[in-house]
């Protein structure tokens, strides 16, 4: 049997992303047309298919972790006992008497009810991303980083045809660590518009400075521009993040070609990032949040069990956008 029939062989019976085109050497390109500043013209579209909607992007990703159910199963057990002992230890995750004294504030009429809503996502979004130490903190960030390195590893791999375990993954995937830490402080930096538009928010409503909805909408509005500005910078980076992995790449070229795929359709791809970043809070706010005044207990078993889930699942989400952007 040859060398071909073997990889078609060991390939998956259905491919969830897309495959990427082979453009030939010998082929002729049209010119693109570019915009042109401070100068009104057309939308430029892109020559290609249009992105799929993120729901459909969201099923793929459901589907690719369904593909990767065995070394998934490996890395939930693996991640979760380290990410319990290491990071969290046994206390809550959820800070539930910040969010029950959240509530408590609108009985007295002090606190507008914006205002809690924001608070009330903040808890929960910053109980996500943040451990309760310094050391645990460091534990965290490098536990997700060669998570997120061998995660893509897998799907790639998987995706190929290839046979891989979880083992293999963290073992084979971690060559471009520091390509890819790289990568990470270019979207540090990007994130910078978006953290000054919260904290001049949160400065202004928890001072009392805006009193009434219309005053706080004009704030919320100067927040969410910043905030757009921000996923505007951090589209492209966010490919490029799996286009570094791949062999011989570096920092500069991946940045470079992730522009090149996002051009003329980083809008739609602002809308699959900001698809995902709902989907995800919506989970966590949506399933952990009623809990809590159910059963404390029972909302941090489900609040942990779901910090685990979610890390495989954005990183497939990503991966097939990526792939859908090839």
């Amino acid at each position: 049997m040859s060398a071909t029939k073997k990889t078609a062989a060991n390939k998956p019976k259905k491919l969830v992303v897309k495959e990427p085109t082979i453009i030939p050497a010998t082929a002729v390109l049209r010119k693109k047309p570019r915009y042109k500043s401070f100068k009104l013209q057309k939308r430029v579209k892109h020559h290609g298919a249009d992105l799929p909607t993120w729901w459909k992007i969201t099923g793929k990703a459901f589907r690719l972790l369904q593909q990767n159910k065995r070394a998934l199963l490996s890395f939930f057990i693996f991640f979760g006992l380290l990410y319990l002992i290491f990071i969290n230890g046994f206390s809550s995750p959820v800070d539930v008497d910040g969010i029950r004294d959240t509530f408590e504030g609108v009985l007295d009429k002090q606190t507008t009810t914006l205002a809690v809503n924001v608070s009330v996502l903040a808890l929960l979004v910053q109980s996500t991303v943040l451990a309760s130490g310094e050391i645990q903190g460091m534990y965290q960030f490098l536990m997700i980083i060669v998570s997120v390195l061998a995660l893509i590893w897998l799907y790639r791999q998987q995706q190929a045809g290839n046979k891989v375990t979880m083992k293999d993954a963290y073992y084979r995937g971690m060559y471009p660590l520091i390509p890819f830490l790289l990568l990470l402080f270019v979207i540090a930096l990007q994130t910078i518009p978006a953290a000054i538009g919260n904290n001049l928010f949160r400065s202004v409503i928890d001072s009392g400075l805006a009193i009434n909805m219309v005053e706080q909408a004009a704030w919320l509005l100067l927040f969410l521009l910043f905030s757009l500005f921000t996923l505007y910078l951090v589209s492209s980076t966010i490919i490029a993040l799996f286009v570094v992995t791949l062999p011989g790449m570096t920092p500069k070229k991946a940045l470079k070609q992730a522009k090149k795929m996002v051009q003329y359709r980083r809008f739609s791809v602002m809308r699959k990032i900001f698809g995902l970043f709902f989907l995800v809070v919506l989970v966590f706010v949506g399933v952990v949040f009623p809990v809590i005044f159910i059963s404390p207990l029972l909302a941090q078993i489900l609040f942990y069990t779901l910090l685990i889930m979610v890390l495989p699942f954005t990183v497939a989400y990503l991966f097939v956008l990526y792939r859908e952007l090839l």
